[in-house]
């Protein structure tokens, strides 16, 4: 994607050009007064022929640019979008330095505000400055960088010469500030949990490894935000919450990031029912308020919030959408189903375990609009609250929307000898091969040894909610840069 070595000797015998004429070409401030959208909305009413009264000073990069002799057109790109520059020799001051000012160089001018014959809001420059020169040029602007590896690969470049993908990094900035404010509104506070960490658990998922040379031990990236989130509730907080980022050494695809932004919130005193109703209110508000729809294009179908989210528990959902009534099923007939699927299994065989493949397997690409699922098997969900009346089942849900999960919550599993036995049963199947269930957390134990209030525990991944609400297809184009095979470049 660099282009070529002419290219930067050109620039660079252009910047010696420069300071020869005793200019700066990369100076150390302009003052730049407006943006792009501020001119664009408080000068649309001026007609053609008509100046603003005051000069403004405007800066950005140069997109496009043609000379015509005695007067110029350019396009500078500021943070906004594009505005319109004229330049004109008998009216603009060093006129005859423009001749050295190049697509991608940074611009700053300083005009009156009118509009062309063509009907343009343009800034017609009365004196300019050269900010910064570009050695490399930009790829060409109708065709731009399209091929998706190349976008990510170079996001700079992307961002430059596409304003639709600088809109949905804005937009996701705007979701993450909106789902803030939503949570501080209802009492939440936001603390910080260690990413480091000695044990890692939370999430079943391999983790990275990394080696801390002061204290000369390993340490792990953490997979999951819940465990010590859940000590600042043993510690007496009621409402808490952290947005940041997970570390999964796992494959990569359209869903999957190894590096990833989550949210994770525990409410004491609550329990999945009302997990669930927030998760439902923030999802249509942040479609409400931040993207003004209530009806989302999404991997091809088209999702109405403007209903309630329907709600099913596995067993139903199973039943629902392939006839078997697991419920009522031996643990071989369950097996029977599964070794019809592509599934490779590991640690101990149980009915919940193979319950929650065929829901994953034959039901959960089914469940198009947002769908929460309930009452998750007691053997998938380890942190979880056993059924208050379902034997062998927990309160936990997750959220469903294309087929895809966004959600996952619990009514927290807050008894320390339940809990114990849980993280002794992954021990188990550890050592029988499922390279993802995580170590005993011992120190958490003895933290819920001194006792959780009753808790309602929620998780959203963040990528996924932006990806959705801005209608992306793939995880990677709503991460500004992400971990790439080495370049053959």
């Amino acid at each position: 994607m660099a282009l070529g070595d002419n290219l930067i000797e050109r620039g660079k015998e252009r910047i010696k050009a420069l300071r020869e004429k005793g200019i700066n070409p990369f100076p150390y401030t302009f003052d730049k007064k407006y943006s792009s959208t501020q001119i664009k909305e408080k000068y649309k009413d001026i007609a053609q022929g008509g100046f603003s009264e005051e000069v403004v000073s405007f800066a950005g990069r140069v997109i496009t640019r043609r000379v015509l002799g005695k007067i110029a057109f350019l396009t500078l790109r500021d943070e906004f979008g594009d505005l319109q520059v004229v330049f004109k020799k008998d009216t603009t001051k060093d006129f005859d330095n423009l001749s050295l000012l190049d697509i991608g160089d940074f611009c700053g001018v300083y005009g009156k505000v009118s509009r062309t014959k063509a009907g343009e809001l343009s800034i017609f420059v009365e004196k300019f400055e050269i900010l910064s020169k570009s050695l490399r040029g930009l790829p060409e602007k109708y065709h731009g960088i399209n091929d998706p590896d190349l976008k990510q690969r170079y996001r700079y470049l992307d961002l430059i010469m596409n304003l639709a993908t600088r809109e949905v990094f804005r937009k996701r900035h705007e979701i993450i500030k909106y789902i803030r404010q939503f949570l501080y509104e209802r009492g939440f506070i936001e603390l910080e949990t260690p990413i480091l960490q000695a044990v890692y658990g939370g999430a079943n998922a391999r983790p990275f490894i990394t080696h801390h040379n002061a204290l000369d031990r390993d340490l792990y990236l953490r997979i999951s935000l819940e465990l010590y989130l859940k000590r600042l509730i043993i510690g007496g907080y009621e409402k808490v919450f952290e947005i940041g980022k997970n570390f999964r050494n796992e494959g990569m695809d359209t869903m999957h990031n190894p590096e990833f932004s989550m949210i994770e919130l525990y409410q004491a005193y609550v329990d999945y029912n009302e997990m669930m109703n927030l998760t439902e209110t923030l999802i249509k508000a942040l479609a409400k308020d931040v993207v003004k729809k209530d009806k989302i294009k999404f991997r091809g179908h088209v999702i109405d919030l403007s209903k309630p989210f329907a709600r099913l528990t596995m067993y139903d959902a199973i039943k629902q959408y392939t006839g078997y009534d697991v419920e009522k099923m031996s643990l071989e007939e369950l097996k029977e189903i599964v070794d019809t699927l592509d599934v490779e299994l590991a640690g101990e065989i149980t009915k919940g375990l193979l319950i929650n493949v065929i829901f994953e397997e034959l039901v959960q690409e089914k469940l198009i609009q947002p769908t929460f699922i309930l009452d998750y098997p007691k053997e998938v969900s380890p942190l979880t609250k056993v059924h208050r009346s379902k034997p062998g089942l927990t309160e936990r849900f997750e959220l469903f929307i294309a087929g895809e999960e966004f959600a996952n919550a619990y009514s927290e599993l807050n008894d320390p000898v339940d809990q114990r036995e849980r993280f002794e049963e992954q021990e188990r199947n550890r050592k029988l091969g499922d390279e993802e269930a995580p170590p005993k957390d011992d120190d958490f134990l003895i933290a819920l040894e001194h006792g959780m209030p009753p808790t309602g525990g929620l998780g959203i991944g963040i990528d996924r909610l932006v990806m959705f609400l801005t209608e992306q297809d793939s995880i990677r184009d709503v991460i500004p840069f992400v971990v790439l095979k080495e370049s053959n470049e």
